[in-house]
């Protein structure tokens, strides 16, 4: 059906016009899957515009340039460029069922390569001549894609887009000639309507002189475009290999979600920033005929997409996030000469002479100073035009010399919304400000369809997703946890976090597990590892070369409330909790050596005022999950004073000493405590005083004194000995090396006494020893692998308070972790 507008030569068509990239003609499975497409949709009219094959356009480059050395080291990329077009005929059945196309292919070919030959005989690849040889990749997919429509069924027309798109000799980005171009199309249409499907190629066009031009980057999608404007199509349909326009790159960001409709200045604004579904120029000839524009997978195609149309039925305040890398900002001062009438115009007029694109703007409402964005590559260039245009006045100082910034990125939030909301910039800046992001610089347009933010190169992933969670996902309170050592306390926690998914999700919580490692091996996944499946994770993951290795990739993931969980007892993961902190990641650590360490890096820990708020969290250091620590914490913020502290802080060695109570020898006792993971890996931390030790300098410090570990009085109860071998031959030898603490414990029994191992500190004084206690103590009763502390303050002297409870034990202690990951959601 063809209607003609009044007076115009414009027709209206009721076509629609598909153009498909070279991600949907990658391979013949693709091609297979195009054919599938417009089967289906076989009873409207089609024109479709074709890209070459994925990577084709480079291959072809890289084919001139090797032809143009003089030598002959064309022929191998010229193999593989025949090779891959060939194999997806044979792959289509075309060879046998449409034999033409692989005659027309083989001299298509040997076209190409005779052109090669006369370019390695003149040693030069011009832009004319590269033209010349890129648009083989059109003409090869086009010829491809034709032959395979005729054997699904299709009526195929085919066009050679040289026919229709009239452009100038401007070769490498040449300028469409609109008018003339616009005719060719309606009058090359309308001369055969006989089709189902008309295809042609994309980017590919003519110069007045017969010579082949190209229409530069995003060349395909503007010639169909150009088509869809000219036949006054139903609608333009992009078909790609993403599902359609989203709010943001989903390879930053994983929460990026499909943009269901959107207006052109909106999809003009995103593409102009970076979004590189679209090549931006295509936009305006829909525009200016309010021709709809569809983006959607040419893989799912039964999906809707994205719409992009005149009047979106619903606005948005903020539609998608964008973003350009690799600019420099230049900027211009001195008010003397950027005040004068016409210095703006000076500037750009020498900026397009040298045809540099600028980015973007920005004037200080002083007049005093004004910033243009360009691109990196651009820049010599764009110096070079400045410092003639504004010599006189850098050498007469009415300018202070230019300045120069690089490395630098723009992130742009796009929304017709804007203009009406209030508070959107705010939103945006904290939402940066909260990532300790630096902002170099911002604008504006008058529409307030658009905020530029530019700020460093390697703040734009964190940008991207700070934003993306302001403006686009549920306030759920997300945690990204690395959990380092997954032994009873680690794989216990693992366990607890999986049982308490559905829980978490009532309450808008994520505590989503990015990372994990053992000694080994570790693994990493951004968009989460099933708590289900963390040990087939782990298997598959990569070598231990190093745990600095596994943190290091953990904190160039760049996530938002990213955790590392430390339920090791390794040295060398507690020598990473400063570096985590100063990177901006949380630490939550069952593991009492970094808290036991030097007092000033101790001091560092419990500070507030770590990149992007991270905090430290240590509650399971001292009595697993009994609320210790944050009791301690409570009486200091409330003004009380702690003047003196007594403890059993060893659940485990308190366990031995309620096992012989009941009648178990020591080495059993201790075996069992082993067995039940009530001890360290190695029993001896235990026994020997040192993990009561670290609690006790924790517990010190958390009450206001400044002590190292050397400064703890540390009575051990076995022979010094039995610290000085290895631990295979300590436990092998258990009851020799029990003897005299079994001596010792009898003797107490036979006093009506038991045996408690009590830490006590006050005021610059720290010591630890195994006593002798009254039936009329508060710590005789205690049972099993209970912990007590008693803490007396100014305001508890008479009575001191009491916590008591079990304080060893692997589920405890990963409950206590669990507690305190809950806790970090209310501060980060």
């Amino acid at each position: 059906m063809i209607e003609r507008t009044g007076g115009s030569s414009i027709l209206t068509m009721n076509m629609e016009v598909l153009k498909f990239g070279g991600s949907s003609l990658a391979s013949s499975a693709a091609f297979q899957r195009v054919g599938d497409v417009l089967t289906a949709r076989k009873k409207t009219q089609r024109v479709v515009v074709c890209s070459a094959m994925g990577g084709i356009t480079n291959a072809l480059l890289e084919l001139g340039a090797s032809a143009a050395t003089g030598q002959a080291l064309f022929h191998e990329p010229l193999s593989r460029i025949r090779k891959r077009h060939l194999d997806v005929c044979v792959e289509l059945g075309l060879n046998e069922r449409v034999p033409s196309v692989e005659k027309e292919l083989i001299q298509m070919l040997e076209e190409l390569e005779e052109f090669c030959r006369g370019l390695n005989l003149l040693g030069e690849f011009s832009p004319k001549s590269a033209d010349f040889v890129i648009s083989f990749g059109e003409r090869f997919a086009v010829a491809l894609v034709s032959a395979h429509l005729n054997q699904c069924g299709l009526t195929v027309r085919r066009i050679d887009a040289r026919e229709w798109i009239c452009t100038d000799g401007q070769h490498g980005n040449a300028d469409v000639q609109m008018d003339a171009s616009i005719s060719a199309i309606v009058k090359g249409v309308e001369d055969d309507l006989d089709f189902d499907v008309l295809v042609t190629e994309g980017f590919i066009g003519k110069a007045p002189d017969g010579s082949t031009t190209t229409l530069g980057r995003g060349g395909s999608d503007y010639t169909a475009s150009l088509i869809a404007r000219a036949i006054q199509a139903n609608c333009m349909e992009k078909s790609t290999d993403v599902p359609g326009m989203l709010t943001a790159d989903p390879r930053v960001v994983p929460a990026a979600r499909i943009i269901e409709t959107m207006s052109y200045e909106e999809a003009m604004e995103l593409c102009h920033f970076g979004a590189k579904v679209i090549y931006h120029p295509t936009i305006a000839p829909l525009k200016e005929a309010g021709i709809p524009l569809i983006v959607r997978s040419t893989f799912t195609s039964d999906h809707p997409g994205t719409l992009i149309v005149s009047e979106p039925k619903e606005k948005s305040v903020v539609r998608g996030l964008s973003s350009v890398s690799d600019i420099s900002l230049i900027t211009l001062e001195g008010g003397v000469a950027i005040g004068r009438s016409g210095f703006s115009r000076r500037v750009f007029s020498a900026l397009s002479q040298r045809q540099v694109n600028v980015i973007f703007i920005t004037q200080s409402s002083s007049e005093q100073s004004i910033t243009i964005g360009v691109s990196d590559q651009d820049l010599d260039q764009a110096v070079a035009s400045l410092q003639e245009e504004l010599e006189a006045d850098l050498v007469l100082g009415r300018l202070s010399p230019i300045r120069i910034d690089s490395s630098l990125s723009i992130v742009a939030l796009v929304g017709e919304g804007m203009a009406a909301e209030i508070g959107v910039s705010g939103k945006a800046f904290k939402a940066l400000g909260d990532q300790a992001i630096n902002i170099r610089a911002i604008a504006q347009g008058s529409t307030e369809n658009n905020i530029s933010i530019v700020l460093n190169n390697a703040d734009v992933n964190s940008a991207l997703r700070a934003l993306h969670r302001v403006f686009f996902e549920p306030p759920t309170r997300r945690l990204n946890l690395f959990c380092a050592g997954v032994g009873q306390v680690g794989s216990s926690l693992l366990d607890q976090l999986q049982a308490a998914q559905e829980r978490l999700l009532e309450e808008d919580v994520e505590l989503r597990l990015v990372g994990v490692a053992n000694s080994t091996m570790y693994h990493l996944d951004e968009a989460g590892i099933p708590y289900d499946a963390w040990q087939l994770s782990l298997e598959s993951g990569k070598p231990m070369a190093s745990i600095e290795a596994a943190q290091e990739a953990f904190s160039a993931m760049g996530l938002h409330g990213s955790v590392w969980v430390d339920n090791t007892a390794s040295a060398d993961v507690a020598g990473l909790t400063l570096r985590n902190l100063d990177s901006g990641i949380s630490v939550v650590a069952s593991n009492k050596i970094a808290a036991s360490g030097l007092q000033l890096d101790w001091e560092r820990l419990v500070a507030k005022d770590h990149p992007k708020n991270a905090r430290f969290y240590n509650e399971t250091n001292v009595g697993a999950a009994l609320p210790i620590i944050e009791t301690l914490r409570q009486l200091k913020r409330s003004g009380d004073r702690i003047v003196r502290m007594e403890a059993v802080l060893s659940g485990s060695v308190n366990f031995i000493c309620n096992r012989m109570v009941d009648g178990d020898s020591f080495e059993d006792a201790v075996a069992l405590a082993k067995t039940k993971g009530f001890t360290e890996p190695d029993p001896r931390l235990d026994l020997g005083g040192v993990d009561v030790a670290r609690k006790l300098l924790i517990l010190a410090r958390e009450a206001g004194d400044s002590v190292e570990l050397d400064d703890i009085e540390n009575q051990k109860f076995l022979p010094l000995e039995a610290f000085e071998i290895s631990l295979e031959e300590f436990m092998r030898n258990l009851k020799t090396w029990g003897q005299s603490f079994q001596k010792e414990f009898d003797e107490a029994q036979a006093q009506g006494m038991r045996l408690r191992f009590v830490a006590t500190w006050e005021p610059g004084t720290c010591h630890i020893a195994m006593r002798r206690l009254a039936s009329d103590h508060p710590f005789y009763g205690l049972q099993q692998a209970d912990n007590a502390l008693a803490i007396s303050t100014d305001r508890y002297a008479k009575m001191p308070l009491v916590i008591q409870g079990s304080g060893a034990g692997a589920d405890l202690t990963a409950s206590g972790v669990f507690n305190d990951l809950y806790k970090l959601l209310s501060v980060i």
